[in-house]
Order: C-alpha cells, then sequence, then structure tokens
C-alpha cells in the first residue's frame, strides 16, 4: 500500500546523527508521514461514500422479457430481440453499449434423425460470435 512507503521511507541523507533529538526528530517524521497517509485514506473513503450516496437507480426496461421455451432458448427471432431489449434498457451500462443481435442457435447433427425442435434462439450484445 501506498501508506507503508511513506510510513517505511528511509530519512533522507545526513539526518542520521549523534545528537539526541536525532531519535525524536525521525519519530516525528514518521508519525507525520503516518498521519499524512491515514488523512489521505480517509479522504478517499468519505469520496467513495459521496459517489455512493449520489447513485442512481438502474432505468426500468423498455421491454417485457418473454418466457424461454422449456430447453432454455427463445422460440422466435422476436422473442430473443425482445429479451435483449429488455435487458439492454434496464441497465445503464448495457443501453450505452448493447447493439442486439439475435440467432437461432440449432445446429443439424449428422446421424440424428429430424429434430422436433428447431427454434432454440438467444441473443447476444455484439457480433463476435461470427455469423452462423
Amino acid at each position: 500500500p501506498f501508506w507503508l512507503k511513506l510510513v517505511a521511507a528511509p530519512l533522507p541523507l545526513g539526518s542520521h546523527t549523534t545528537k539526541p533529538c536525532a531519535r525524536s526528530c525521525a519519530a516525528s517524521a514518521t508519525m507525520a508521514r503516518l498521519a499524512a497517509a491515514l488523512a489521505a485514506l480517509a479522504w478517499c473513503v468519505a469520496d467513495a461514500k459521496v459517489l455512493r450516496a449520489h447513485q442512481q437507480p438502474p432505468p426500468e426496461p423498455a421491454a417485457e422479457a418473454p418466457e424461454k421455451a422449456k430447453d432454455g432458448g427463445y422460440g422466435s427471432k422476436g422473442d430473443a430481440c425482445m429479451a435483449c431489449k429488455a435487458s439492454g434498457t434496464a441497465s445503464c451500462a448495457m443501453f450505452k453499449s448493447c447493439v442486439c443481435y439475435a440467432t437461432n442457435a440449432h445446429f443439424s447433427v449428422g446421424g440424428v434423425p429430424d429434430p422436433t425442435d428447431t427454434a432454440h434462439f438467444a441473443w447476444a450484445c455484439g457480433n463476435e460470435g461470427g455469423s452462423k
């Protein structure tokens, strides 16, 4: 921690003398450094409390999130988009940075006869996954 460096910092060259006050002067300097470090720490804690006191609650979602299907995905691309919109507008961070993408996460698997559920839509806040 930074305050430990302040307290444990060596005294300037030439401060180590055989005079009787050398030890008390060194102790006073160490105490002054410690007091400054504690004051800085108290200021940081007080500043953090002030910032927390002025936080606003997250915004209300602009859409109602649809229910997920039994398989854990959404039944249509529209449902996945609405879920993204509901999540994205209910968070300040997501509202500013989220660009919604929805895709069907069903992939055909060789050797598996015609599956009955081919709609397993999911959403993401970016297109980093690439095209299907």
